[in-house]
């Protein structure tokens, strides 16, 4: 009896067959443009990463250590404890005239105390309004001034690559990791503390008449 030819036979003729197949010339243009188009690929890359080497910098650093950021962070964080402090000046104020008012509920007629009570809550509510709008008017005049110093950096990272004949510049904070000899951070700080002018610093707007009126 003839034993049935094992697979692995019928593979093995396939791959001696096919190792005796002839080289075309088709076949062999089709792989040497594409090993020259690998090696042209690898070529150009090495020498645009030579020619312009690539710089990081920390954004973040940048936007918290020049001296017009701290300057902006610093007026804002006094300017903030200021306005918190009349805040709690007013609250008391208004707690004081509310346990008065209470005391008052025995010796004045009914007309006359619910006026009383009346002319309160529209000023409590008058002064919770104005004190948000100036927290409000406050943060937003501070986000401003935040948002030109961003505006401010981008030419400052561009003057820097251009004085290194660098192709691009990172940022350092979302990448993963990097020659610290590529970090040009100080340097950009350096050169925003020296070409950017200082932010106008907003001001707490003042309490109006009306809510200063007691």
């Amino acid at each position: 009896m003839t034993k049935p030819k094992s697979s692995g036979c019928r593979s093995a003729r396939g791959s001696e067959a096919a190792a005796r197949r002839p080289v075309t010339r088709r076949s062999l243009l089709r792989g040497l443009l594409a090993a020259g188009a690998l090696a042209a690929g690898l070529s150009g890359a090495a020498s645009a990463v030579a020619g312009e080497p690539i710089l990081v910098v920390s954004r973040k650093r940048v936007l918290n250590e020049t001296v017009q950021a701290q300057a902006l962070s610093s007026a804002e964080a006094s300017q903030t404890a200021a306005l918190q402090g009349e805040i709690d000046r007013l609250k008391d104020a208004l707690t004081a005239e509310e346990q008065e008012i209470a005391r008052l509920r025995t010796t004045l007629d009914r007309e006359s105390f619910e006026q009383r009570v009346a002319e309160f809550d529209r000023r409590v509510r008058r002064e919770r309004r104005e004190t948000q709008e100036r927290a409000a008017t406050m943060q937003t005049a501070f986000r401003d001034e935040r948002v030109k110093l961003v505006e401010a950096l981008g030419p400052v990272l561009d003057a820097v690559r251009m004085a290194h004949g660098a192709s691009v510049i990172l940022n350092s904070d979302v990448v993963l990791a990097a020659d610290p000899g590529l970090d040009v951070t100080d340097e950009v700080i350096a050169r925003f503390n020296a070409t950017v002018p200082l932010p106008v610093i907003p001001r707490v707007p003042p309490a109006s008449a009306a809510a200063g009126d007691r």
